[in-house]
């Protein structure tokens, strides 16, 4: 008998579209572990980033700086390669455990084709990961944080969102494309696209899932009309069984 179950890390990028009928396993729920050796640093999958980056601040370790505000899980943000500010998760990655179709395997970073927010990954539970990092000087290290922690504060909105909606076209963000269609601050019952980033979208608080697609279509037929540009999400969308695996 197959059981249909769909892994997560922090949920962060994830909009589940339909009511599901498998279990839902979410690894920041797990207890985080992290080992270093020399300039080598094994940690779970489950750890989040930001736990993370406060462990190599700590420990005089440089390398995800420009990561380090990105809400996700190490599992996660491998599995989508996660990235900011012109650095990747793999750009780090020397290996990693995983388990596929009942079997355990370790996996070199080489062996995975890592694309802009793609892995070939698709079927595969990363159980924990080794990553190499240089040595920096404290205050080098927090200088850095603080930098990129300000750009992301400067240009990303607060509230409740699910980050950056659509994927770059040609290196160019979406937002520069949605902003000059006039729709920022467009709203469909309680989510809006934000003012001070156009490819972000605020909940409210009062937002449902069907306003969320309604709002990405009308972006998405806007852009295409204007530029004949077609936008693709960065998020991912949950909802039926074909999408898991088992």
């Amino acid at each position: 008998m197959q059981i249909y179950f769909r892994v997560f890390g922090n949920l962060s990028n994830v909009l589940f579209v339909e009511q599901i009928f498998f279990p839902v396993i979410v690894t920041s729920k797990m207890e985080s572990e992290i080992e270093k050796n020399g300039n080598f640093v094994t940690v779970s999958s489950g750890t989040t980033i930001f736990k993370l980056c406060d462990y190599l601040k700590k420990n005089n370790l440089s390398g995800f700086e420009q990561i380090s505000g990105i809400p996700a899980t190490i599992g996660g943000a491998i599995f989508s390669n996660a990235g900011a500010f012109g650095v990747a998760i793999s750009d780090k990655l020397v290996s990693f455990e995983a388990f596929c179709n009942g079997k355990f395997f370790k996996i070199s970073q080489n062996q995975v084709k890592f694309g802009y927010h793609f892995s070939s990954l698709n079927g595969f539970i990363i159980l924990k990961a080794t990553f190499l990092f240089e040595n920096a000087k404290e205050y080098d290290i927090m200088n850095m944080f603080n930098e990129f922690a300000f750009k992301r504060n400067k240009s990303q909105p607060a509230g409740l969102s699910l980050g950056s909606i659509f994927k770059r076209v040609n290196n160019t963000s979406a937002g520069f494309f949605i902003e000059r269609t006039g729709l920022k601050g467009n709203k469909v019952g309680g989510v809006f696209v934000s003012n001070k980033h156009a490819n972000f979208f605020i909940n409210d608080g009062f937002g449902c899932v069907s306003d969320f697609l309604c709002l990405e279509s009308i972006v998405k037929t806007r852009v295409l009309e204007q530029f004949g540009i077609t936008l693709y999400t960065e998020i991912e969308k949950v909802g039926n069984k074909d999408e898991t695996f088992s």
